[in-house]
């Protein structure tokens, strides 16, 4: 399924990185003559630049030092410079300097706890990564570095060090590294060349964890969907879950979906009715065509239809998933059988062969889970594509389950063997069968993604319709727009945001 070259990037462990990081801050330290504690507050404030932090330290030190923090500052001894300083409700008062903690930049001082309260609400607890740690005096901007922070407690100090490695791994400027959005785990993946982040269809990573995501979105592996249309749906899908059950089906509050922008409608009654939406579609609450297409319909058949579009795409997209739950199971248990306690009588390549096989179904189970978002993204005028989708899916379907049936014959014929020789017509078919399955996916995710070009659908242009389909993203627009609304929208994408709200749902 994937390019399987020499991938572009590589899995760290934490202890790699932080090896990686420690070298990159005693560097910087050794050539400058400067502490290992100023070095780790410069490359935080350049977002570990190596290159960029030299230049700026060769030219003018003084400047650098000065606005990353790390050169003395005059105190105001007015009363009301430091005797008081809050956060939020709680005001803190200091007596005595007994115990009190202090930047060596500035002389503002305050007490471990009132440190660890800051440290948490602004720096440790926040999303976002901050390039500068400073004093929790309002007005003064002295660094806070490793120097201060081992006056602290050995929490605190702990804490400090996991902000420390968040900086080097999301707030850095100059190596491409991403950490697995699996939960519980800690690796990393760094890359070794250029990656077009900009690409629609982003490359896919494969982490020794075994999870699968895209590099781009972060979100699990999405091929052939590209990473906006995932985020949509996904999103899409995740404010319909109830705390029931994830479901399209009516609740005690009847209501409606839009089938143009999947806004909710209330309707009062149980008959069938004509909405309209803040879009701007009118529409059967019962089949949810448009009125037009309505009328249409009613008068072909005597009366219209409930349609089940979304809860059928919703419906494959569960089936789906737990047919990938399935392969992942057959795939743990085979490892775990075989691989962590191999038998006398299989060979290493016997193995590997099987191995190959159920990763590969395994993928193609998540290409066809994926194959099910197509249909809920296109529209009522594109039937002839939805009809084509079906029967490439159904094929699709059908071709995977005669080669994991052929799979599961060989294997246990391979498992059952007395000798070696009984093998040799498995060593020969499952291999071929691997790369022929894989081929035919893979030419299938293409005919998907280039959104099935060979077939024609009707052309709203000449139409006598309230909107236009735009060709290109099919979105519904109003005939006063000369150009697409959706495809000309300069608002910034949500992916990253999505990314992290769907894991969070997930685990």
């Amino acid at each position: 399924m994937e390019y399987d070259g020499r991938r572009p990037y590589s899995v760290l462990t934490r202890n790699e990185i932080t090896v990686k990081m420690k070298k990159q801050i005693n560097e910087i330290s050794d050539i400058f003559f400067i502490s290992n504690s100023d070095a780790t507050v410069l490359l935080m404030y350049l977002r570990w630049d190596s290159l960029r932090v030299s230049e700026r330290l060769g030219e003018n030190k003084e400047k650098l030092l000065m606005d990353s923090g790390l050169k003395s500052v005059m105190i105001d001894p007015s009363p009301d410079s430091s005797s008081e300083i809050s956060l939020e409700t709680d005001v803190y008062e200091f007596d005595g300097d007994n115990d009190l903690i202090s930047t060596p930049f500035c002389s503002h001082k305050f007490d471990s706890k009132y440190w660890r309260e800051y440290l948490e609400k602004n720096f440790y607890y926040v999303e976002k990564i901050q390039t500068t740690i400073s004093c929790p005096d309002q007005d003064c901007r002295s660094a806070v570095g490793p120097d201060t922070i081992e006056k602290l407690t050995v929490r605190d100090q702990e804490m400090y060090e996991r902000y420390i490695w968040r900086s080097y791994i999301e707030g850095n400027k100059v190596l491409m590294i991403k950490q697995c959005p699996a939960r519980n785990c800690d690796y990393v993946i760094e890359f070794h060349q250029e990656n077009d982040d900009d690409d629609e269809y982003s490359l896919n990573v494969v982490c020794i964890c075994g999870h699968i995501f895209c590099w781009r979105c972060r979100l699990e592996s999405h091929r052939p969907v590209s990473c906006n249309k995932a985020s949509d749906w996904l999103c899409s899908a995740t404010m319909k879950i109830s705390d029931e059950s994830f479901s399209l089906y009516p609740t005690k509050t009847k209501t409606v979906t839009c089938p143009h922008c999947l806004c909710s409608l209330e309707s009062d009654t149980k008959m069938p009715q004509f909405l309209t939406c803040v879009c701007r579609l009118r529409f059967c609450s019962r089949c949810l065509r448009s009125e037009e297409a309505h009328k249409i319909e009613a008068v072909d058949s005597g009366f219209c239809i409930k349609t089940e579009v979304k809860i059928l795409c919703e419906d494959r997209w569960n089936v789906c998933q737990k047919l990938l739950e399935q392969a992942k199971s057959d795939l743990e248990a085979f490892e775990e059988t075989n691989i962590k306690k191999p038998s006398d009588l299989l060979r290493e390549q016997d193995i590997m062969i099987i191995r190959e096989g159920l990763m590969l179904i395994v993928q193609c189970r998540r290409v066809l889970k994926w194959c099910c978002v197509y249909d809920y993204f296109h529209t009522e005028y594109e039937n002839s594509k939805k009809e084509y989708l079906r029967y490439l899916q159904g094929n699709a379907i059908a071709t995977l389950q005669s080669y994991s049936n052929t799979l599961q014959e060989q294997k246990d014929i391979v498992l059952a063997a007395a000798t070696y020789e009984e093998c040799t017509f498995f060593r020969h078919t499952i291999p071929t069968a691997t790369s022929n399955i894989g081929n035919y996916f893979y030419d299938f995710m293409k005919t998907l993604q280039d959104g099935l070009v060979d077939v024609k659908v009707k052309s709203y242009n000449g139409g006598t319709g309230p909107f236009w389909y735009c060709d290109r993203c099919t979105y519904a627009n109003t005939w006063e727009d000369n150009e697409c609304e959706m495809c000309y929208d300069d608002s910034a994408s949500l992916v990253g945001e999505i990314s992290d709200l769907f894991l969070n749902k997930v685990s």
